[in-house]
């Protein structure tokens, strides 16, 4: 963040960020608002007011969005195996070893961990 902002909007935004580095659709972009963290999503397959408007406000002040990067499949692969390393309940860390085998992966370990929201918060 720039300009001194809090943390906490860090935080709120952290979910959707990730959410947007997974999206490995080349039809979507994804902008981070460096004032304020707010994400921005834009589609190919939108064709409305609303997205022309996020358009245009991109482009009037392209130094304040940065563009978020698609991560690559095997860094989040990497990424859940060092997640599930750190995980104490053994039922859970072996259901989370089961899901992230095969295709699918990552949809299979994002729902394991929604019914674990102390877990997923980490």
């Amino acid at each position: 963040m720039r300009h001194g902002e809090q943390e906490g909007v860090e935080h709120r935004h952290r979910g959707r960020l990730y959410e947007a580095m997974e999206d490995s659709s080349y039809e979507h972009e994804y902008y981070l608002d460096l004032d304020n963290g707010e994400i921005l999503f834009l589609s190919e397959y939108m064709d409305d007011e609303e997205t022309r408007k996020l358009e245009d406000r991109i482009e009037e002040d392209f130094d304040r969005y940065e563009r978020i990067p698609k991560a690559e499949s095997h860094e989040g692969y990497e990424d859940m195996e060092d997640f599930i390393a750190t995980v104490k309940d053994k039922h859970l860390n072996e259901m989370l070893e089961v899901a992230i085998n095969g295709k699918g992966a990552f949809r299979r370990f994002k729902d394991v961990l929604l019914n674990y929201p102390e877990e997923r918060e980490r």
